[in-house]
């Protein structure tokens, strides 16, 4: 037995004096959304010298501040991968 295919949810418009049914887009995700904005404004050196500087290097008297710092430097580490100490190096840290 084969499953169901469940249909994209659609909302009516008028485009040209025409109604049309249009696809409701899904929801990004916003860890996606922010990954994209980095990589479509800063090189991957960059981002290396961003992680590795925010890298255990910032701390502040708030716990919840240093998580968020702690979140995003483990987010940017990510998006470079294995390739974070070569870039490290290719940049002179």
């Amino acid at each position: 037995m084969s499953a169901k295919r469940r249909r994209p949810e659609t909302y009516e418009a008028e485009i040209n004096g025409k109604k049309v049914r249009v696809t409701v887009p899904e929801n990004p995700d916003p860890v996606e959304l922010m990954q994209d904005a980095i990589r479509d404004n800063l090189s991957p050196q960059a981002v290396a010298v961003i992680a590795a500087h925010l890298h255990g290097m910032v701390n502040t008297k708030n716990d919840a501040v240093n998580r968020e710092v702690a979140w995003f430097t483990e987010q940017l580490l990510d998006m470079v991968g294995d390739q974070y100490n070569a870039l490290c190096e290719e940049t002179g840290l």
